[in-house]
């Protein structure tokens, strides 16, 4: 199992390699592309997109991978796929309903809106499609579909770079062309349109399983909705309090962190989900389940110190090379931002437990907690201090999500984590910053700290067994 979980771990990296890669690439282009006005209008478009997309499809992963072995044991794959269709279909156009009313109020562009309706779908059922290539542990076709929608992105994104600046409607029709095409690709070769075309699958739609799935799926589709609303609802709150200064450069240093992580977190997180849940239905011991768990929570940790070191030593410098001179942002804003990040892909780890005895509306209220608290202090702080109280608000409202949430999924599964090895990391990080601070302060110790850098990540990568294990440094 530990062979086979590895293995899936390399080949989700393969998938994640174009993603980061198409993530870069993308802000490199957009931010030479948009001006910072229409700019903040994108990062509000796809933060409403993301948000309702969560809303309406956030229970997708969960769910397919939930049921998937029970209806697999009884051979009704099909019965499964097709309700999860049917719902999803359902669920869309309720979602369209909101983000037209969202869209609106803040754009009052009818083009912008109605494309932003098509990026709606292509997301939510290539998400759909990507959780049944997940639970089949089918990766192969899933690398070839983020191959096809990385390149189609980049070479959209290029074109507008050269012919298409300051048109806002027809990067994002590229987006949905990028996410659309993958589609089709995965319903031709998952033979996905094959079930469709049979008329006797849509009579195993029936409201007895959907009702199932969807006590299990709904209080995750709110969960998501509410823990994307204290990661990003600040983008949304910027447009109607009318805050522009530094939202763009936030908005696309966000998105670039948020790409260049999920080549880290995603893999973890995508290998070890289906098999975490099959051993928890399976009533295996939890011991196993915990030694997972706590090996991925080591190895975000062990992967993140290096980018926190890269931050303060080379922040400025890596930005430079990405967007323009407009984008930038301050490295303490850049460090607060990676942080919340952290925190977001440690929090995926953490509730484990609740989401594997199906104690999702449990979660759903812990994460409403959250939300709520975030917006009171967005409301209070962002009209005053804009960008800055956002980065605070984000980090402190992740921290409090893993520090509750943990304290009800520990009863379930109790994670030990090295303190030696926290500190390890943290102690390396406090180094860095002093360093960066109080001796290589000025541009001209870029070599140095670039030698800093190389010395620290190897240190923290080498004296860590997680990461022998992986790349097989040892047996």
């Amino acid at each position: 199992m530990k062979k086979s979980l590895n293995n899936d771990v390399l080949k989700y990296l393969i998938v994640k390699i174009f993603t980061a890669l198409s993530g870069v690439l993308t802000i490199f282009f957009l931010t030479r592309t948009l001006s910072l006005g229409l700019f903040s209008n994108y990062a509000f478009v796809m933060a409403t997109i993301l948000l309702f997309g969560q809303l309406i499809s956030g229970w997708i992963n969960s769910s397919v991978i939930y049921f998937y072995p029970e209806y697999n044991l009884n051979n009704k794959i099909d019965v499964l796929k097709m309700n999860m269709i049917v719902i999803q279909l359902i669920l869309y156009f309720l979602g369209v309903i909101g983000f037209f009313i969202v869209c609106y109020i803040g754009l009052e562009s009818i083009s912008q809106i109605f494309i932003g309706i098509l990026m709606l779908f292509s997301q939510t059922f290539i998400g759909l499609l990507y959780s049944f290539l997940q639970a089949e542990r089918r990766i192969l076709i899933q690398i070839k579909a983020s191959i096809i929608q990385s390149v189609i992105q980049l070479l959209g994104f290029l074109y507008c770079f050269l012919h298409f600046r300051e048109n806002i409607e027809i990067v994002l029709f590229i987006y949905f062309i990028s996410y659309m095409i993958p589609v089709l690709y995965i319903v031709y070769s998952d033979k996905i349109y094959i079930m469709l075309l049979k008329k006797a699958n849509y009579n195993s739609v029936n409201l007895e399983t959907a009702r199932k799935i969807l006590f299990y799926g709904l209080p995750v589709c709110l969960w998501f909705f509410l823990f994307q609303f204290f990661s990003i609802g600040d983008r949304i709150l910027f447009k109607y309090f009318n805050v522009t200064n530094l939202v763009g450069n936030y908005a696309s240093f966000r998105d670039l962190s948020l790409g260049l992580s999920a080549f880290i977190t995603n893999p973890l997180l995508m290998a070890s989900h289906p098999v975490i849940m099959s051993l928890s239905s399976s009533n295996a011991d939890k011991s196993i389940i915990e030694k997972i768990i706590v090996k991925n929570i080591v190895l975000l940790i062990t992967f993140f110190t290096p980018i926190f070191i890269a931050v303060l030593l080379l922040g400025d410098w890596f930005l430079s090379k990405i967007v323009e001179k407009k984008y930038m942002l301050e490295n303490s804003l850049m460090f607060l931002v990676v942080l919340s990040v952290f925190f977001s892909a440690v929090s995926m780890f953490l509730h484990k437990g609740l989401e594997a005895k199906g104690k999702t509306m449990l979660m759903t209220k812990i994460a409403l907690g959250v939300a709520i608290v975030s917006l009171i202090l967005n409301i209070i702080f962002i009209p005053r201090y804009g960008v800055k109280a956002s980065c605070i608000i984000s980090v402190f409202s992740q921290f409090l999500y893993c520090f509750v949430v943990y304290n009800f999924s520990r009863k379930i599964f109790l994670l030990k984590i090295s303190y030696f090895f926290v500190m390890k990391n943290i102690l390396v990080i406090f180094f860095t910053y002093l360093i960066t601070h109080y001796f290589l302060y000025q541009e001209t110790f870029y070599t140095y700290k670039i030698v800093i850098f190389a010395c620290f990540t190897l240190f923290i990568l080498l004296s860590t067994p997680e990461i022998r294990e992986i790349l097989k440094f040892k047996k």
